[in-house]
């Protein structure tokens, strides 16, 4: 990456997390698999799995379970 390509996307990453601050959820990538299979000299078959988990915060107006 360029120069000016990182500072393009290091400032709109920095405006969206301003105008929509994290916290609300986390993903968490566990795991990635890719099985790659070339069937001729111009066709390849790719197949990615991505395993991740999601984190949300409780929201104030959900009861919790433990009372």
């Amino acid at each position: 990456m360029n120069w000016f390509t990182r500072l393009c996307r290091n400032t709109g990453l920095m405006i969206h997390h301003v105008v929509k601050p994290g916290g609300e959820s986390q993903r968490i990538v566990v795991d990635k698999d890719v099985q790659e299979k070339e069937l001729d000299e111009s066709v390849t078959l790719r197949r990615t799995t991505i395993d991740e988990i999601e984190v949300r915060k409780k929201r104030a107006d959900t009861p919790s379970k433990e009372q």
